[in-house]
């Protein structure tokens, strides 16, 4: 009964550890978005400031990014108006 339990834990585990491994080489993206959610909620949460894929984005600036590369113009005014429309 006991073994049973072990086998289907480590079966747990290594699937997991799989799916992460292949969702890392497909989608790395996600894997840093997630990352900094994470970070972001654990300061909402208690204040403490972490980076830990070391991305240069913390818990204290996630959500704080000024906005896609506008050719030709500031961030500042990124949202001011909507390309294309004048």
């Amino acid at each position: 009964m006991v073994k049973k339990i072990f086998v289907i834990l480590i079966t747990i585990v290594a699937l997991v550890l799989t799916g992460a491994i292949v969702l890392n080489r497909l989608l790395p993206n996600v894997t840093n978005q997630v990352i900094n959610a994470v970070e972001g909620a654990i300061f909402k949460a208690t204040g403490l400031n972490f980076n830990f894929n070391g991305d240069s984005v913390s818990g204290n600036s996630v959500g704080k990014d000024p906005g896609a590369h506008t050719p030709g113009g500031a961030a500042a005014d990124e949202f001011t108006s909507v390309e294309g429309f004048h």
